[in-house]
Order: C-alpha cells, then structure tokens, then sequence
C-alpha cells in the first residue's frame, strides 16, 4: 500500500464516530485499489461524517462527489473537509442515495464506485449504476459480510434479515463472473473490490 496518514483531525474523528467510519484495515484495502490506476472521478455512496471521502480525495487527487440522506452527519463531513483544506475535491449530496446517485450516473463518468451505506439497497445502487460506468471501472463495497451473517445459506435473525438477504443477493450480483473481477476479503465486515468486465 503506498504511503498514506490521513491528517491527525480526520483520526481523532474516527476516534469520536468510530462505528460510522469504515474500519482502518477496511480503510487501507480501499485506498490500495483506489490508488492502483489513475483516477478522475469517484462516486461514494454513504458519507457519513466525511472520513473516507477525505481519505479517497486525499489518496488520489480524484474529484469526489458523496451522497448523505443524513444532514448533520453531512455538517461534520462538511467541517472536517474544510479543516483539512479538501472542501475543493469533495462535493456533497444530501438525500437518499436511490433517489440522487441515478442523477449523478447521469451527469458523470466516474471511474471508481465506494459503497457504504443502507446495506439492504446495495443491489439497488448497483442496478442504479452499472449500465453508466465503463468496463474497468472499480466497485469496492463495506460490510458485505454483515455481522457474519451474509455467508452461507441460513436463516438470518429476524432483526437483520432484510439486510442479509438483500446483502446476499448483492455479492451474487457481483461475483457473477460475467459482468465483474472480484476479490472478497474478511477484513471489517468483509470488503469487496470488483472490477467490471
């Protein structure tokens, strides 16, 4: 992984909001492929409170536009990007990502695709985006072993079934070695890394 130490008040960040902030291995997994070709413009799809958005803009020099359906966790975003001198390469876009990114996909050609947000809509973010995004273009999605559950075939807990069930549909979608390359990793809550064919 190249050289890389996101600024000191981006890690005490992590450190306050550290359940919204993609975990540090997941964090280094993300950056080694987003650094791995030149990169334009990336779509990330879940701010949260701006951690890895700075960290994508920071890496790569890369335009990033984000989408948060939460407007105070936008605010910190918006704060800690002005803190760290990277209001410039980040955009920000309020509202729920079903509704915004198909607008964005239409607008923009984005290189590089970073999901982590409601785990149940991966599958909807994809459809969203994959018909707009070149052969080439790198996915990379968080969480998509949620809690554990999403491997195998049994019966979720109640309380997460509908993210396990639409997380399981997700990481079909996208080890269907007909439309992506993809390496899945344990780290956090797993981390895809595709590469549409």
């Amino acid at each position: 992984m190249p050289e890389f130490v996101p600024d000191a008040r981006a890690e005490a960040l992590r450190e306050k909001y550290g359940f919204d902030i993609i975990p540090r291995d997941g964090l280094e997994v993300l950056i080694e492929a987003a650094v791995a070709a030149p990169r334009k413009r990336i779509l990330e799809i879940g701010t949260s409170v701006g951690y890895s958005a700075l960290c994508l803009a920071t890496a790569t020099g890369a335009h990033v536009d984000t989408v948060e359906r939460d407007a105070g966790k936008l605010d910190v975003a918006k704060k800690l990007w002005a803190a760290c001198g990277a209001s410039n390469n980040i955009t920000a876009y309020l509202g729920d990502a079903e509704r915004v990114v198909p607008e964005l996909v239409k607008r923009h050609k984005y290189d590089f695709v970073f999901i982590d947000a409601a785990k149940s809509k991966y599958c909807g973010y994809l459809d969203a985006i994959y018909d707009f995004i070149d052969t080439g273009t790198v996915i990379v999605a968080d969480d998509v072993n949620f809690l554990g559950l999403v491997k195998g075939d049994g019966y979720p807990p109640h309380k997460h079934r509908t993210i396990v069930t639409g997380m399981r549909r997700f990481v079909r979608a996208i080890t269907d070695a007909s439309r992506f390359e993809c390496t899945m990793s344990d780290v956090g809550g797993g981390i895809a890394v595709c590469t549409k064919i």
